[in-house]
C-alpha cells in the first residue's frame, strides 16, 4: 500500500508493547466487519504516512488513530476506535465527559509505565497469517 494511498481507518500502534499488542487483538476480535487496519509505529509505511502529519518526536510514544482522514491520539483515539466499532463499545464515548487533558493524564501515566508493568516483546508483534490482510507493513 503506498502512502498516497486514502486510508479510512488505520491504528498505529507500539509492536513492542505487550499491553498495545494485546489491545490490537482485542480490536481485530471486536472488529467483526473489519473496517480497520494496523501497522506498527515501526513500519515503513507508518514513518512515511506520519512524518507528513505529526511531530516525528512524538510518533511511538502514544496509540494514533486515523479515521476518514481525522487523527485521533492518546485516550481520543482509544475512545474513537471502539466507539467507531458500534455496539457495546459505543459506552466508551461517555468518557468524552472528561476534558481530553484530563484523560490524558491518566493514559500518559499508564503509557510511560507500561513496559516496566507489563514487559516489552523482543520483536513487533507480528499477526497470523489469516489476519495478514488487515496489517500493513509497507
Amino acid at each position: 500500500m503506498g502512502t498516497d494511498t486514502k486510508v479510512d481507518k488505520i491504528v498505529f500502534y507500539d509492536g513492542f508493547c505487550v499491553v498495545c499488542s494485546r489491545f490490537i487483538n482485542l480490536l481485530i476480535k471486536a472488529d467483526e466487519r473489519k473496517k480497520n487496519k494496523f501497522t506498527s509505529v515501526t513500519s515503513k509505511f507508518a514513518k512515511k504516512y506520519l512524518d507528513k502529519r505529526l511531530d516525528s518526536n512524538e510518533v511511538g510514544k502514544f496509540i494514533i488513530y486515523i479515521s476518514n482522514d481525522k487523527i485521533y491520539s492518546k485516550s481520543d483515539a482509544v475512545i474513537q476506535v471502539f466507539t467507531e466499532l458500534g455496539g457495546f463499545y459505543k459506552l466508551f464515548g461517555i468518557l468524552k465527559i472528561f476534558p481530553s487533558s484530563l484523560r490524558n493524564i491518566f493514559y500518559d501515566f499508564f503509557a510511560g509505565n507500561r513496559y516496566k508493568w507489563f514487559g516489552k516483546l523482543d520483536q513487533c508483534h507480528l499477526p497470523p497469517k489469516e489476519l495478514a490482510d488487515r496489517f500493513i507493513y509497507d
